[in-house]
């Protein structure tokens, strides 16, 4: 089973250690990146849907069980957006 430890932040694009990462978001559950903060909760709700799109299809393609409920605020909030614009 495939659980990578060296992942690569979706906001400054960098990879960082998810172990020397200072905590997991307690809003969107994403490690928080260690050279820049950012987690999710950064990125703009368009972002965050591709993000853990991308997640939910890629992580059991590797083997890995994932526990994705601790986003399940943000995918919450993807299924009361009505709206198909996520620019916001």
């Amino acid at each position: 089973m495939c659980s990578p430890t060296r992942v690569c932040c979706f906001f400054c694009y960098r990879f960082f250690d998810k172990n020397q990462s200072v905590s997991q978001c307690t809003i969107c559950g994403d490690y928080k990146c260690a050279l820049c903060g950012a987690c999710l909760c950064t990125l703009t709700p368009g972002e965050r849907r591709v993000t853990l799109a991308m997640m939910r299809t890629y992580e059991p393609l590797l083997g890995n069980d994932y526990d994705f409920s601790i986003h399940s605020a943000i995918e919450k909030s993807f299924l009361e957006t009505k709206s198909r614009d996520f620019s916001r």
